[in-house]
C-alpha cells in the first residue's frame, strides 16, 4: 500500500442553525460514513476542534472550522496518523475559508496523487502537507517515560487484549497519547483494538478487545466497561477488581519494565524502539511456545494445563502465560 493508497475521500460540512448538512464530498461517502460525519461534527459543543472516530476498519478524521461561516473539513483514511492528517485538514480548511469554492480543495487533494504533497500560502506563511516522505513521529519513548514501570500495566493489557479506558479533557493530548499508546506493543494490529474518540459506551458493547480514548469524565464510573482505566491528566492507572488476577504482576513483568524504562532512556531512535519491544514481545511468545506438547494438523504449537503445570512457575506466573496462550489462541482448555 502506497501513501495515497490510505486516503479514501474527503468532505465539507457546514452547519447552519445548530444543523449539519453535507455540502461536499469528493470522490464519494458510503452510507455509514456520513451517518458518523453528520452525528459527530461539532456534537461536542466545541467549535475549532480536531477529532478523530473509527467507522469499521476506516478512521475518520474531522476538523472544525470558525470564519465566515462554520464547517469542517473530513478526511476519510485507511490508518491511524491523527498528526499527518491534522496537516491536510488545516491545509484544506484554510483555503476553503478563504474562496469557500470546493473545487479548490479538489486541486489541492489531487496534488497529493500527482506530486505527493500539498501546499498554501497564506499571510506570508507556508503551509505543507508531504504524505510521500511523511515519517511518523508518535513520541513513544515520552509516553514510556512518563507512567515509568507502571507503562507495564498498558503493555500488558493489549498483550492480553484486555479492555483499556483512557481519558483526558483535551482531546488534542488525547489523540496524541492514543498515537503513543497504539505503538506500544507492536504485535498487536491497531485496526483490531483502537476506538480513538467516544463519548458513550454504545460503541464498545460485544467487544472483548479494546483500547478506547474519550473525554467523557462520566464514563470513568462505570467499571464494568474497562479492566484498565488510564487517567491521562494525572498519570494514574486503575486496574478493575474483576481484571486484577489477570494483571497480576510477576518478575517477568518487573524485567520487561525495566526493559521498557531503559528503552525510553536510550538514544535509539522511535523506529528501533518499536523494533526492540517487538523482539521482546516475539521473545515471550517464544518462551510460551517451547512449553507446547501439542502441534495440530496445521503445524500450530498448542499449549495445554498440564504442559503449564508442569514447569511449577509461580501462580502469577503461570496464570499470566496462561492468560498470553488464550490471546494468542493457543491454549487448549
Amino acid at each position: 500500500m502506497t501513501y495515497i493508497d490510505k486516503l479514501i475521500s474527503f468532505h465539507i460540512v457546514e452547519n447552519e442553525n445548530r444543523k449539519n448538512f453535507l455540502s461536499w464530498t469528493y470522490p464519494t461517502i458510503t452510507v455509514d460514513h456520513e451517518k458518523y460525519i453528520l452525528s459527530n461534527c461539532f456534537a461536542r459543543g466545541v467549535q475549532n476542534e480536531y477529532f478523530c472516530g473509527r467507522v469499521q476498519n476506516n478512521w475518520i478524521y474531522i476538523s472544525q472550522f470558525v470564519s465566515s461561516k462554520t464547517f469542517a473539513i473530513v478526511i476519510a483514511a485507511k490508518e491511524f496518523e491523527p498528526n499527518k492528517y491534522r496537516q491536510l485538514c488545516d491545509i484544506l480548511g484554510k483555503k476553503y475559508a478563504k474562496s469557500q469554492n470546493p473545487v479548490d480543495l479538489v486541486t489541492l487533494y489531487l496534488n497529493l496523487f500527482t506530486s505527493g504533497s500539498c501546499s498554501l500560502q497564506e499571510n506570508g506563511a507556508s503551509f505543507v502537507c508531504n504524505f510521500k516522505n511523511y515519517e511518523s513521529v508518535a513520541n513513544l519513548k515520552e509516553f514510556i517515560a512518563s507512567f515509568d514501570l507502571e507503562i507495564i500495566l498498558l503493555y500488558s493489557a493489549i498483550l492480553l487484549k484486555r479492555r483499556i479506558l483512557l481519558f483526558d479533557n483535551n482531546m488534542e493530548l488525547l489523540l496524541s497519547e492514543l498515537l503513543a499508546i497504539s505503538n506500544l506493543v507492536p504485535l498487536r494490529k491497531v485496526a483490531d483494538y483502537l476506538y480513538p474518540v467516544i463519548e458513550s459506551s454504545n460503541k464498545l458493547k460485544g467487544l472483548s478487545f479494546y483500547v478506547a480514548g474519550t473525554t467523557n469524565s462520566d464514563l470513568i464510573r462505570d467499571e464494568h466497561l474497562y479492566d484498565l482505566f488510564v487517567n491521562l491528566r494525572t498519570r494514574e492507572i486503575t486496574v478493575s477488581p474483576k481484571a486484577e488476577e489477570i494483571m497480576a504482576m510477576t518478575k517477568t513483568h518487573k524485567d520487561i519494565a525495566t526493559f521498557l524504562v531503559k528503552l525510553s532512556a536510550s538514544d535509539l531512535p522511535e523506529t528501533q524502539v518499536k523494533q526492540q519491544i517487538l523482539q521482546k514481545t516475539k521473545e515471550l511468545l517464544s518462551l510460551l511456545k517451547s512449553l507446547a506438547s501439542v502441534t495440530t494438523d496445521n503445524h500450530v504449537k498448542m499449549v495445554t494445563m498440564n504442559d503449564l503445570r508442569a514447569k511449577k512457575y509461580h501462580p502469577n506466573l503461570e496464570n499470566f502465560l496462561f492468560n498470553l496462550a488464550v490471546s494468542e489462541n493457543m491454549m487448549i482448555l
